[in-house]
């Protein structure tokens, strides 16, 4: 896969099938990942890939109460933008959108294939998520979507490493979790507030030179 392709349509794609993925496959991700930017070279992750049925079932309880509260809380104004807002807003479509997607992986987590859990040294964020990337691009080439969260460490970790079997020695911190699974979707580039719009040129608030109103890749 040409790397344009990949980085343009890699995006959170939550509704999969339940088709299992390879061995193979599987392995040729994490081999990917491994090759990741690492601080100081030390290579400190972990991952831990879930196939269980009954495990997966464990942590889609947790994620669903974790979801309605982050809807309750941190979300609350996209719920009421949703609830509220005109139906034919393309922000509240996009909002929507957003949200039945979140809804259904939150509904249907344990038939997702495979979860990955990824570790790392503590305050380590610098290499494991350049590592996670890796494992969403090499996903992608692999035609398997992906979707990231944080929120299951960050609401049940200690429920969640007694799930999984996890030390909590201080050595090895839990950081994120990866659905992984076929699409049953489209990929297409990521509709995405345009790049000049959210970056600054030499200083705080100073508009940038160039403008990019269109994705430079098109699908």
């Amino acid at each position: 896969m040409e790397l344009s392709e990949a980085l343009y349509t890699t995006r959170a794609m939550r509704r999969v099938k339940p088709d299992p993925i390879p061995d193979d496959v599987i392995a040729r991700i994490i081999d990917a990942a491994v090759r990741a930017p690492s601080g100081g070279n030390t290579q400190r992750w972990r991952f831990l890939i879930v196939t269980n049925h009954e495990t997966k079932s464990r942590v889609q309880r947790l994620y669903s109460v974790g979801l309605a509260e982050l809807n309750r809380t941190q979300y609350k104004a996209t719920m009421d933008l949703i609830e509220n807002g005109d139906p034919n807003d393309p922000e509240v479509i996009q909002a929507r959108k957003t949200h039945r997607s979140a809804t259904w992986l939150a509904e249907n987590l344990a038939s997702v294939p495979a979860l990955l859990f990824a570790f790392g040294k503590p305050n380590g964020e610098s290499s494991i998520y350049p590592a996670l990337w890796s494992v969403q691009l090499a996903a992608r080439a692999e035609g398997i979507g992906t979707a990231l969260t944080t929120l299951l460490f960050k609401y049940y970790r200690p429920e969640m490493l007694e799930i999984l079997g996890a030390p909590d020695d201080g050595v090895w911190e839990p950081f994120a979790m990866l659905s992984m699974g076929y699409p049953t979707g489209r990929w297409d580039v990521a509709k995405r507030q345009p790049a000049h719009e959210v970056s600054y040129q030499e200083r705080w608030g100073e508009p940038v030179s160039w403008r990019v109103p269109n994705p430079l890749f098109s699908y």
